[in-house]
């Protein structure tokens, strides 16, 4: 059974945060599919931790890792500062480090998405793309956020990093022409949906929801690969993602893990 397709993930409706266990023999895989969060008042962090502890209790002296989404924040010093700082990501990497648990992004690496992305789409287009989720994750962070201009900058930077696009123009002010150019009006921070539904891969009404469709294929099979490769070598998993991936994955995950 191949991944969900976003066709037929649209058809489904599900709760959020989305969780679900998955057991064979003395290993478990707990995912934890949240909806993307900084506020640290959320109600579903409570059943973040009460999913962390079980999975914790179930899994003692067992070889067990935490896979999270975003990177590899540094461990902040109170799960407040983490979830404001990182999310779900934040949070369990936070409430890992208390324990010695092992934290891993089972994602491709930004290049290797990039020259993907590439056989599909411009460059102009891919960049705006990843700019787009900034914007909108910016404006998910409670009050007071952070300076707009500063925090964007040093997402443009790494991506200048790790696309190795010398040619390519990664300024703030590069990125205000290139949404004029898409969308013919002026970038602003105002509309907040505006950026939530641009960056969804689920409705194709922009150039710039295929590419985010893309993103999502290549990372979700490259994920599930990594999960099974774990779970090859007899590791039990606490997976902190997004609900769409989450939900996207399943069905394969339960077919590929269980045989």
């Amino acid at each position: 059974m191949p991944l969900l397709t976003q066709e037929e993930y649209s058809k489904i409706k599900h709760k959020t945060p989305y969780v679900y266990k998955i057991q064979k023999e003395k290993r478990f895989l707990y995912y934890f599919g949240e909806k993307h969060s900084f506020d640290p008042n959320d109600a579903q962090w409570a059943r973040a931790k009460e999913f962390w502890f079980d999975f914790v209790k179930k899994t003692e002296n067992q070889k067990r890792i935490a896979f999270v989404e975003a990177g590899r924040p540094s461990v902040e010093k109170t799960e407040e500062k983490a979830i404001l700082e990182a999310g779900g990501t934040g949070l369990i990497i936070f409430l890992a480090s208390q324990l010695n648990i092992e934290v891993y992004c089972p994602e491709p690496n930004r290049t290797h998405e990039m020259q993907e992305l590439e056989r599909q789409f411009s460059r102009e287009e891919i960049e705006y793309y990843y700019f787009a989720r900034i914007v909108y994750q910016w404006g998910k962070i409670p009050d007071p956020k952070p300076n707009f201009e500063e925090y964007i900058i040093r997402f443009l930077e790494r991506d200048k990093k790790m696309s190795g696009w010398d040619d390519f123009d990664f300024s703030f002010e590069n990125l205000k022409l290139i949404h004029k150019q898409l969308f013919n009006i002026e970038f602003g921070l105002n509309d907040s949906n505006f950026f939530k539904d641009l960056v969804t891969p689920v409705e194709l009404k922009t150039v710039i929801n295929k590419v985010s469709r893309a993103s999502g294929e290549i990372r979700n099979e490259y994920i599930v690969k990594e999960i099974q490769k774990y779970w090859d070598n007899k590791f039990s998993i606490f997976i902190e993602y997004g609900a769409g991936h989450a939900v996207i994955q399943e069905p394969l995950l339960k077919e590929v893990l269980i045989k």
